[in-house]
């Protein structure tokens, strides 16, 4: 770790010096001129004077000393001059902000360069605006997708982490508002336009970005108008390229060492080229009457985003024995599971034998060649010798051109299929994954403000928001098979691909040639949501005269939202594998195959749809991988929906004599779904949500106010808040009792032998037969179901802000903040369980049995459960209090230290509940498990910031100008939630809270420590700024879809930097570099752990994996008319 910092600071100490001697890529300032100072000469007209990013930090650091509570912003008062190239790579320059770089919720394998999402002092819960309204994405989360909005369009960003009474309600993290431009924020007529080349050293491609505003504003004889349109639209292509190691393997001492050695059950490599297109509209037009009185704006703010990905990976997993729903591993005992491919015969429990494998003191694997026990069709029966094993025989898989077998049959062995003792080498599995995402955010708003009198001032406000979500996403494995050759001994895994034991391969290159691979599996996914939100605001303002009594202000609020969420299981399903029926007549790509027996039922795939490709020779610096082309699947096949349909699917092929081995019903097509429906029952979530609020806020406090000569400014307010949600989805019922549960027969001799001392001597069956109310309880079947919640919260507010000379302030903040629960969480779909009563359980005092008069057992009544999202959920609560002190100096330099606290009620996460359900006149409690209010917690820290321009250094570094600042988070008692938003069923609950599973005591996404570190020089023509991020380990996912433990990211450090020159007032050039430092991401699995059976068991890590991205370079050019 020591080490790892010091490299961390030792590259900005080289980077900073090499700047400082120009040999260095500087950094691009915030652009050069205030929108105000656009319309006005230089004093000089000999000199090119750029005031952007000194005028941006201004307004920054004025914004945060004026406001009525806790803010920190981002501006861009020079108009296309937004300081990064998304606004959440901005926000994480802010104090307390940290982003995620993982391009999905409980997803490790995928990161893009962009990041998908930012987090507030460790919290998630973060509120988003446009224009101080409401906003958000057609997602199952609660508020906006941050990549969906273009930050050329942006005037600024401001972050709250604290309340006022007049904000809306919603953000306990805090509250990010996206503020656009509108024409009176300009003096007079503007037109800019921005055009830039991106490149990424990855992907070696070059991609566009364009922006263009204008505003203009007039007076006539009715009051003034003014106009603004900003369009802006970019496509970046990124690469991402890394290697994980699935779920590590333990063994128990003894297999295969002294100790307990842990071995992956596989290896993966990926590479991913992401193509996203974002185009941004952002529209105004405001009236303001003569006498000024009235203004009245409107504005329409729309953007579109596109990311098609396209994925090529390479997969080997030699052993998968742990169910996909656990994050620990099973300890293992056989040594036949693995091990290498001269090993001799092996029976159960026999360790190693062959070329060993070496492992390092902590028990992982270092070195070896991994084979495995092998099952399945073709590979012999009990005791089989060469009789019956020709070509074309029943129990051959596939038979290759050359006459022999696809899979050696394993002869003479004394186990059955899965349990053989022959090696055989791993699967190899070459996928194409092809995924395209399409989200809408469209936001119109109506705004009239009107100052009646000199005192009193009305604000009336109409918003309307629709957003539109789809997403396609498909996975096609083609497999073949080899010996992998395992070191571990380096910074990375590294794997050679050898000939496989127990198979027969054609050609000179096995992997380049596509008839050594089968199609073995597919995978589809759907997402198709819509949600619109009208809402309407009046606001109300009395101000006074008085030094202490400012001004009163009033309001209230009315929101409409609904959502319906569509997200279909990711359909996985098997085209020829080797656990099926015999499918060899499709078992090849280049099917058929001519037979022995002359018996070809399947006429071939149509041809082309694969191709070759160099794989992984240069990922993550080379050598990972020895060099050979794999065949994989063709993307623009896998895009064109309908073919790949036809192609491999159980309803394809039907000219061609159809794929006998296909189990494959795409989304659309699939027998469960609901009618005029690509979705099933499950799959469907509707909400709707309304919303009114009314809030009182008194502001106190000015220039006269003092107390004990510090003077004093502040806000004390309520806000009430009625939230009404409901939710429609479906009730399944428990299946019904079949004919055999309710047979009475009477218990046999030996039975009534063996039963234990209050065990009763009679059978299930002749109880269940006589639960006549369970029997029409569990009828099978479903019904509509809604449930509608409402309640009612009181929202306190308190800010003060003292001044204590020479712009010294204390501010303290504390309100009470409500967060409402993901859109995802509140789904209701049901489906009841009904227990199991084996004969152990009928003994006595069993509640569920019931008894006559005379004590004796006549029936039974059953046990419900079910697992479900929860429409009932509260949202979260939180006191939150912040005491900061501050310092500003000159137009711009600051000082500032802020310690916060936030303590919690009704935090969701996973529990158990009971609903009353009624069904034919009967009425059982179902225990449910899904998301609940628990317990309060608290999270608490400190952030520290500066900034300022050394003005008074000699010229020229009388250009130069540092930010910096460090936050500190303390996590006490806040839990995962350990849950899931997007599901195809009834539960929420994900596998880490699942009973044996290892226990985080981590929020994810949550780093004790982060700091940001910004050099920047302003003078004259020339800006440059060059930015330094970093942040301790943390979390990123305790519910991981691939590595199957809770995944911890490594310190990660990202330096950025950019240039500006003003060739001209009008016009000037910029270069940009993101990841300079070409900052790999490297995860380590938590492979042991306290679980709630064993509070105290020991934590260990190791390898999970490293990922590498894009360094991107910006080149621009932008003119000012």
């Amino acid at each position: 770790m020591v080490k790892r910092r010091a490299r961390f600071r030792n590259a900005l100490v080289a980077g900073t010096a090499l700047w400082l001697l120009g040999n260095a890529i500087p950094a691009l300032a915030q652009d050069a001129a205030g929108a105000q100072a656009e319309t006005q000469e230089p004093e000089d007209a000999g000199d090119i004077i750029v005031t952007g990013q000194r005028q941006a930090l201004a307004t920054a650091a004025r914004l945060k000393r004026d406001s009525d509570t806790v803010v920190d912003s981002i501006t861009a008062t020079d108009i296309g001059a937004f300081p990064d190239k998304s606004v959440a790579e901005a926000l994480q320059r802010v104090p307390g902000v940290t982003v995620i770089r993982s391009a999905a919720r409980d997803d490790v394998m995928h990161y893009s360069a962009e990041p998908s999402g930012v987090v507030i002092r460790g919290l998630q819960q973060v509120r988003s605006e446009f224009n101080g309204r409401d906003t958000f994405s057609a997602t199952s989360g609660y508020g906006l997708s941050w990549s969906d909005v273009s930050p050329e369009l942006m005037a600024g960003v401001d972050t709250y982490k604290n309340q006022t009474a007049e904000m809306i309600e919603g953000g306990i993290a805090g509250t990010v508002n996206l503020r656009t431009r509108r024409p009176f924020d300009q003096t007079g007529q503007v037109f800019t336009v921005s055009l830039t080349q991106n490149y990424g050293d990855i992907s070696q491609r070059v991609t566009p970005d364009a922006s263009a505003l204008y505003s203009n504003r007039w007076t006539t004889g009715i009051g003034e108008f003014g106009v603004l349109g900003n369009v802006a639209y970019s496509q970046v292509i990124t690469n991402s390229r890394g290697v994980t190691l699935p779920r590590m393997m333990p063994f128990a001492p003894g297999v295969y060492g002294p100790g307990t050695t842990y071995i992956p059950s596989g290896i993966a490599f990926s590479e991913t080229e992401y193509d996203r297109k974002r185009f941004g509209i952002s529209g105004a037009l405001q009236w303001k009457s003569n006498d000024g009185s009235l203004v009245a704006t409107g504005q329409y703010n729309r953007s579109r985003y596109e990311n098609t990905w396209v994925e090529h990976q390479l997969l080997s997993y030699w052993a998968w024995v742990d169910p996909a729903n656990s994050n620990h591993s099973s300890v293992w005992t056989d040594g036949s599971l693995l091990a290498p491919p001269d090993a001799p015969g092996l029976g159960f429990n026999e360790a190693g034998g062959g070329t060993p494998f070496t492992f390092r003191d902590d028990g992982l694997f270092q070195t070896g060649v991994i084979t495995g026990s092998r099952g399945g069709w073709g590979y012999g029966l009990p005791n089989a010798t060469n009789t019956g094993y020709l070509p074309g025989s029943t129990d051959q898989y596939g038979v290759l051109e050359n006459g022999l077998p696809f899979y050696q049959p394993c002869l003479n062995s004394d186990f059955s299929h899965a349990n053989q003792p022959c090696r055989a080498g791993d699967p190899l599995d070459v996928a194409t994954r092809y995924s395209s995402e399409k989200r809408l955010v469209e936001d119109a708003s109506f705004n009239l403000t009107w100052q009646a009198t000199d005192k009193l001032h009305f604000n009336f406000d109409y918003q309307h928001v629709r957003a539109t979500n789809y997403n396609y996403d498909i996975t096609l494995n083609f497999r073949s098979y080899a010996n992998i050759a395992l070191d571990l001994t380096g910074e990375l895994p590294r794997a050679t691909l050898l000939s496989p034991s127990g198979y027969n391969q054609i050609g000179s290159q096995p992997l380049a040639d596509p008839r050594n691979y089968s199609p073995a599996s597919v995978m589809d996914h759907v997402t198709d949501s819509t949600g619109k939100m009208d809402a309407f605001r009046l606001d109300g303002g009395y101000e006074f005269n008085s030094p202490w009594l400012a001004e009163i202000r009033f309001g209230g609020r009315y929101a409409d939202r609904r959502q319906e969420h569509n997200w279909s299981l990711y359909n996985w399903a098997s085209i020829t594998s080797d656990w099926q029926t015999n499918p060899r007549d499709s078992v090849f790509l280049t099917s058929p195959r001519t037979y022995v027996d002359g018996k070809v039922n399947f006429e071939g795939y149509a041809p082309g749809y694969w191709e070759t490709r160099e794989y992984g020779q240069d990922m993550l610096g080379g050598g990972l991988l020895n060099g050979s082309p794999l065949v994989f699947m063709r993307s623009d096949i896998l895009a064109n929906r309908d073919e790949t349909y036809r192609r491999f699917s159980i309803g394809g092929q039907t000219d061609e004599g159809g794929i006998a081995s296909s189990l494959w019903n795409p989304i659309c097509h699939r027998p469960d779904e609901m009618d005029d429906s690509c979705f099933t029952a499950g799959e469907v979530l509707k909400v709707s949500e309304r919303t009114k609020s009314a809030y009182a806020m008194v502001k106190f406090g000015g220039d006269e106010a003092r107390i004990g000569g510090l003077n004093v400014t502040g806000n004390i307010g309520l806000r009430w808040v009625n939230l009404g949600v409901e939710s429609a989805g479906a009730l399944n019922y428990a299946i019904k009792f079949t004919p055999e549960e309710t047979v009475c027969v009477p218990l046999a001799p030996d039975v009534i032998a063996g039963l234990q001392p209050g065990q009763y001597a009679i059978s299930p069956g002749c109880l269940a037969k006589n639960s006549l109310e369970d029997q029409a309880f569990a009828s099978g079947g479903s019904t509509p179901s809604t449930v509608r919640n409402n309640s009612n919260y009181w929202l306190p507010s308190l800010n003060i802000r003292f001044g204590l000379g020479d712009d010294w302030f204390v501010r303290f903040a504390g309100s009470r903040a409500i967060s409402k629960p993901d859109i995802g969480l509140l789904k209701n779909f049901m489906a009841v369980q009904r227990s199991f009563v084996p004969q152990s359980d009928i003994r006595v005092g069993n509640p569920a049995i019931v008894l006559d008069a005379a004590g004796n057992p006549v029936s039974l009544r059953y046990g419900y459960t079910a697992q479900m999202g929860n429409p009932r959920l509260k949202p979260i609560q939180a006191d939150q209090f912040d005491l900061t002190l501050e310092k500003y100096s000159g137009t711009l330099g600051s000082f500032s230290v802020a310690a916060f606290y936030k303590k919690f009620h009704d935090y969701i996460q996973n529990g158990t509940f009971s609903i009353p359900i009624t069904n034919n006149g009967v009425t059982r409690d179902v225990i449910v498990t899904g998301p609940v209010n628990g317990d309060g917690a608290s999270i608490y820290g400190f952030e520290v910031a500066f900034q300022r321009y050394f003005d008074f250094l000699p010229a020229p570094f009388d250009g130069l100008g540092v930010q910096a600042n460090y936050t500190r988070i303390k996590n006490k008692g806040v839990k995962n939630a350990n849950l899931v938003v997007d599901t195809t069923g009834g539960s929420s609950v994900a596998r880490s809270a699942l009973a044996g599973n290892i226990q985080v005591d981590r929020l994810e996404n949550l780093s004790d420590h982060s700091f940001n570190a910004i050099l920047m020089y302003e003078k004259n023509w020339f800006g440059a700024r060059l930015a330094y991020n970093w942040r301790s380990k943390y979390v990123n996912s305790v519910n991981d879809c691939c590595l199957g433990f809770p995944v911890w990211n490594e310190p990660e450090g990202y330096l950025d930097g950019s240039i500006r020159i003003a060739v001209t007032p009008q016009l000037e050039f910029s270069f940009q570099g993101s990841n300079l430092l070409n900052t790999r991401i490297k995860m380590r699995a938590q492979v042991s752990g306290p679980t709630e059976e064993d509070p105290d068991r020991e934590v260990k890590f190791l390898p999970g994996g490293s990922f590498e991205y894009d360094r991107r370079f910006q080149f621009g050019i932008r003119a000012k008319f």
